[in-house]
């Protein structure tokens, strides 16, 4: 069958300007005004009516949440597909100060469950109606110490709109209009990123040059932008610091649900065992029979691909086939996903650059962003965020904190899928230059998770060190760029990107920072989940579902414990999904 390739989201809205989006604008403000006037006074009165009222609010502010997502989604997703529809970009401004205005609104509940008594905690969430609460509470609290009056809290969520947000929409816009020249052609960003995994090493050659340069045609703009959005993080940690000063990295730490000893141990690891990656990268330079394997070589495939292409239908089927496998439900719901048009791929003028996997509020559901031409690297990237969505597919009758799961076990799911994948056309490989290309994309995995990753946290970690003595200039930030790629490429390759961290988006991402080491996390953490399948048999998929419910209800320490009986926060967890990586990398090296 033909499966769409454009989202089909006319039951959602029908256009950004349509009257039933201006309804539904008109009935968010109200509905925030109501729950603010609702949330007055709230440590008042006996415990049954303060429960009550707690249960109320819960609820109005959920249905709140879920237009305003439903709002937000929509717009993001049509700036996605071109970043010049101005309409679309209004409605996400409307968007954002909306959800300003209803966190202001919800301050007094979040300040009342942070700062009441104990004992009176614990008794409301006893509660049948507040007892799936119980885990954010308690989460939220740990950071109690940090809240500031109400009154300041409600001062910076609608500061943020103009301030803090402002800085990552600006880098949106930059790369929905910046224009790549490559060769003869003029691309947009997504387009001549693309071609990075083009067989043709010249062609490759030209698209990274060419995004280079219109990066560098931008670099203070970039540089603006991270040094207002690490500056505004770190004022706000100062001003909350008043008990505890909290560095950057625990703040990361606590969004993302892990332990700071946690993540001290992953990266450790990750150094101890960076060679593993360095290995990946030199067998693939062999492979290729080049000296200077350079950046534009990072994506590049392996030669039995070289001449492969793959259509949008087959990649489905193929993914599909690899998780039908596993679970044949997770078979099935990605045929779904194509056949509702829930799947964007198209190339489109002015499109983001990247992918992801976002989702509908009410109707709960997934949607997959894609810029599809046909290249293996495209066939993982697709496996990758159909594992996002089969999670928030899993979760989707859930109540609104537990579909909430952070992106250290986010990017559980989405590797895992990409394992299933692989695993898969290894198991069909009828030869040894099939078997090649597929520990080919094992090896690429590995140099881009040991390498890769790490040296963004490391060139982040010394950014936010260099922004709180001053200003970081674009001059500056290509230094740290290139010492952080030094310390983990080593001399793998013959040049490094001293301006990644203008082109990676990722560093630009308001409302999140240290978006770099979940993806390690995942990684790691996926391969020592996918070791337990032989051990548990048939049982495994029901497992692995239970595993992902849980995602949003308890630290990642808990859910490892809980699912694998396994201290995450000790070496040996970490050494024994290496181990399986090492495997990896021994079985290509064997195939050259």
């Amino acid at each position: 069958m033909t499966y769409q390739t454009i989202w089909r989201d006319e039951h959602i809205f029908t256009a950004p300007d349509a009257p039933e989006v201006a309804q539904t604008l008109t009935r968010c403000r109200e509905g925030i005004a109501a729950l603010a006037e609702a949330a007055k006074g709230l440590a008042a009165g006996d415990e049954a009516t303060l429960a009550e009222r707690l249960g109320a609010l819960r609820e109005q502010g959920d249905a709140l949440h879920h237009a305003i997502d439903n709002l937000g989604t929509y717009a993001y997703n049509r700036l996605s597909r071109n970043g010049k529809e101005s309409v679309s970009r209004e409605l996400l401004s409307r968007v954002m100060q909306l959800g300003a205005e209803l966190a202001m609104a919800e301050k007094p509940v979040e300040l009342f469950w942070a700062r009441a008594d104990q004992a009176l905690v614990d008794s409301l969430l006893a509660r049948p109606a507040l007892h799936t609460l119980a885990y954010r509470v308690s989460h939220q609290r740990l950071l109690s110490d940090q809240l500031l009056s109400l009154e300041s809290e409600q001062l910076v969520e609608g500061l943020g709109v103009d301030g803090l947000q402002a800085w990552g929409n600006l880098y949106d816009t930059l790369v929905a209009k910046l224009q790549v020249q490559v060769g003869e052609e003029t691309l947009g960003l997504a387009q001549a990123a693309n071609l990075l995994s083009h067989p043709e090493r010249a062609r490759r050659y030209d698209a990274w040059h060419g995004i280079y340069q219109a990066w560098g045609s931008e670099q203070e703009t970039v540089a603006a932008i991270l040094n207002a959005i690490n500056g505004w993080r770190i004022e706000l940690a100062r001003q909350r610091g008043s008990a505890r000063q909290l560095d950057a990295l625990e703040l990361s730490c606590h969004q993302s649900h892990i332990e700071r000893e946690t993540l001290d141990t992953l990266m450790a690891q990750a150094f101890e065992h960076k060679d593993l990656g360095r290995r990946a990268l030199r067998a693939m330079a062999s492979v290729h029979g080049v000296s200077d394997f350079g950046p534009w070589d990072l994506y590049a495939p392996a030669p039995a691909e070289q001449s492969r292409h793959y259509g949008f239908d087959e990649a489905i089927e193929l993914v599909a086939k690899a998780f039908d496998g596993f679970d044949p439900e997770m078979g099935a719901f990605a045929r779904m996903m194509a056949e509702k048009g829930w799947i964007d791929a198209d190339p489109t003028e002015g499109r983001r650059t990247g992918a992801y996997c976002t989702e509908y509020a009410d109707p709960a559901e997934p949607r997959v962003f894609i810029t599809f031409e046909g290249t293996m690297d495209n066939v993982i990237t697709l496996a990758h965020e159909l594992g996002h969505a089969w999670h928030s597919w899993l979760l989707r009758d859930q109540c609104r904190v537990l579909r909430n799961y952070p992106m250290t076990l986010a990017e559980t799911a989405s590797i895992f899928a990409e394992t299933l994948v692989r695993e898969a056309l290894m198991a069909q490989a009828q030869s040894r230059e099939e078997r090649r290309a597929i520990a080919w994309m094992e090896a690429d995995s590995a140099a881009a998770m040991l390498v890769d990753i790490p040296s963004r946290y490391d060139f982040e970690s010394r950014l936010v060190a260099a922004r709180h003595q001053g200003h970081v200039g674009a001059e500056r930030l290509r230094e740290l760029m290139q010492g952080a790629m030094e310390c983990w490429y080593g001399d793998t390759l013959c040049r490094h990107n001293d301006l990644f961290w203008a082109s990676k988006g990722h560093f630009s991402i308001a409302e999140l920072g240290f978006y770099n080491y979940p993806y390690l996390f995942g990684y790691l953490f996926s391969l020592g989940v996918y070791a337990q399948r032989s051990r548990l048999g048939s049982d495994f998929a029901a497992r692995y579902r239970a595993l992902l419910v849980d995602t949003g209800g308890m630290s990642a320490e808990a859910l490892v414990q809980k699912h694998l009986g396994a201290d995450i926060g000790q070496p040996d967890f970490w050494r024994a999904s290496l181990a399986q990586v090492a495997g990896q990398i021994e079985r290509f090296e064997s195939l050259l």
